[in-house]
This record gives C-alpha cells, sequence and structure tokens, in this order.
C-alpha cells in the first residue's frame, strides 16, 4: 500500500482520503463520522477539509486544496452544477479518484456515486401523496433546492407524477415546482416563510433536502398553520424528528447516512487496489413516520455503536 505522511509526521495509515462537504449538515457529519471511523479499519486516514479553518471555504477551494495536497481520494458532498463538474474532473484528470456522496456529479470523471436513486426517491414521495388522495384537486408544491441541477430534481418530480398517474389519481393532484432561496439556510426560511404567509398555501408541501425540510417544520409552526397545509420532509435532525413525533408532519424520507460513508470508503479502497469500481452504490430509501421513527433511529444508533466498538477492536 502506499504511504502517505503527514506534514511533520510519520506514515502510520495507509492512505490519506479528503472528506468535503458542509459540517453544519447534519446530514454531511453523520456522513463523514462513518467514513472515518469504516476507514480506521482498513488504516485508512479521513479528515474533514477546511475543519477548524479561520476562513470558510467553498466545497470547490477545497477540492484544489485536497487536489494540491496529494491526498490518496476524496469523497465530495457533489452538487449537480457544471463548477462542481469541471473541479471533479480536473481532480480525476491529476490522478486522484473521486467518490461523490448524497448528491451525485453528472457527467464528471467521478469513479463512483453512493446514494440515492432521484427516481426511487420521487416514487416514495409519490407513495405518500397517493394516502393523502381526497375528493377535493389538491395542489401539491414541490421546494427544490438552487444548489441542485435540474436533472435529479426533475427525476424525483417525475417519480412523483409517474406513480400518481399509474395509481389513477392525477385528477386528484396539481404539481407546481418551487426553487426556496438562493441555497443558503437564512434564504431559504425566508422564503418558505413567505409561502406560509402568502394566500397561495398548497395542501401538500414536498421538502427534496434537510435544510427545506427544517425550516418548513419551524415556518408551520411559527405561523400556527399545522394542519392547514401537510408536509412531507427529506432526512432526520432533532428539529425534523421532533415534528415527525408530534405529528406536525406525518412522514420524512431518508436514508441512511452511516452506510453511504462506510460505502464511500469502501469505493476508493476497492478503486485503488484494484484499478476499477461500481459505478452506482444504491442506499434504500426509508418512510419515517410517528409510528416507526424511534425504532428506526435506535437501530441507526445500534448500527452506528457497532462499527465503533469494531473500530475500536482493530486499532487495539
Amino acid at each position: 500500500k502506499k504511504l502517505t505522511v503527514p506534514p511533520g509526521g510519520s506514515p502510520d495509515y495507509a492512505r490519506h482520503y479528503a472528506f468535503i462537504g458542509d459540517s453544519s449538515s447534519v446530514f454531511v457529519r453523520e456522513v463523514f463520522d462513518a467514513a472515518q471511523k469504516e476507514g480506521a479499519l482498513s488504516g485508512d486516514y479521513v479528515s474533514l477539509m477546511g475543519e477548524g479553518l479561520d476562513i470558510r471555504y467553498s466545497e470547490l477551494q477545497l477540492l484544489d486544496i485536497a487536489a494540491a495536497s496529494r491526498v490518496d481520494g476524496i469523497i465530495v458532498s457533489a452538487n449537480a452544477g457544471e463548477e462542481m463538474l469541471q473541479a471533479i474532473n480536473e481532480v480525476e484528470q491529476a490522478g486522484i479518484p473521486v467518490v461523490c456522496v448524497g448528491t451525485d456529479s453528472y457527467g464528471s470523471l467521478r469513479q463512483s456515486y453512493v446514494g440515492i436513486s432521484y427516481y426511487t426517491l420521487g416514487q416514495e414521495y409519490g407513495e405518500v401523496i397517493a394516502s393523502l388522495a381526497t375528493d377535493a384537486v389538491q395542489k401539491v408544491t414541490i421546494l427544490t433546492s438552487p444548489n441542485e441541477k435540474k436533472r435529479g430534481q426533475n427525476l424525483v418530480y417525475s417519480g412523483i407524477v409517474d406513480y400518481i398517474g399509474k395509481a389513477g389519481l392525477s385528477s386528484r393532484f396539481s404539481f407546481e415546482t418551487m426553487a426556496a432561496g438562493n441555497g443558503t439556510m437564512f434564504s431559504a426560511a425566508e422564503s418558505i416563510t413567505d409561502l406560509f404567509n402568502s394566500s397561495d398555501l398548497p395542501q401538500i408541501l414536498v421538502c427534496l433536502d434537510e435544510t427545506n425540510t427544517t425550516c418548513a417544520c419551524q415556518s408551520i409552526v411559527d405561523t400556527n398553520q399545522v394542519g392547514d397545509v401537510t408536509i412531507l420532509g427529506y432526512y432526520v435532525n432533532d428539529t425534523i424528528k421532533n415534528a415527525v413525533e408530534k405529528q406536525i408532519i406525518p412522514a420524512t424520507l431518508t436514508v441512511n447516512a452511516g452506510e453511504i460513508g462506510r460505502s464511500s470508503i469502501r469505493c476508493l479502497d476497492e478503486y485503488l487496489e484494484n484499478g476499477f469500481v461500481t459505478e452506482y452504490i444504491p442506499i434504500d430509501i426509508d418512510t419515517l413516520t410517528a409510528d416507526n421513527i424511534d425504532a428506526y433511529m435506535e437501530q441507526r444508533s445500534a448500527a452506528e455503536n457497532a462499527s465503533a466498538s469494531q473500530g475500536k477492536e482493530v486499532s487495539g
């Protein structure tokens, strides 16, 4: 195995992988923590790029820094933008393999994508929406993220509409999309609050990311409109979990962030050892409600503890 020597240190690990993503996101943090623990099992050192620095760098800048540091591999919580694609291509052309997690960089030279199928996610949303059908036509607004390009979110939209069509319920729903903010938590919160204060509030609001779901959970309470609109969320953090448990929102769809992190490390190890790796590693989607969210969280915690214990045994 190739040894990478840290500045002022010794070659005490097999490989150095850089992890790049928004550390303020619960999802990104959980993926990183799992990746770091999984890496320790095979002697890999996984660092969160940008952590502890006084200056806040963008993901694109961190990709440049990681490439200049000649890390052995990069795991990035990507977006589907053209700049991200170009940056990943430059890193790959420099001989550093890249694995995308959570969100893919379509058309880039990345080695693998570990995450959900967007169309399948849409189908899962469609199933929940179908269960909410009434005799009246309900408006469904799908909140999109400006951090995402159209392809992934269009696949989610197609999955929803196709499911509703096959269920024979197309006449019961009207669909529209709405971009929430400019990509920051503050702008998303402002945009969603404006929606809740408007006279054009939909009957069903579908949130496709953690940020929009968190903002929507807060806005529906702040504007005293619980029961007036049905929110379908994405992912789980403390705010979203609390909203599901109190049935402020009926459901949130989520993926196992720990499994994404562990699989991303296995992808890089496999590529560096064999020269090839599966291009897409699908991760299951779970629909969480008040009936099953506690059991899900307990199972996830148990899996994380088991992984941590295994890591201690290996390091010991």
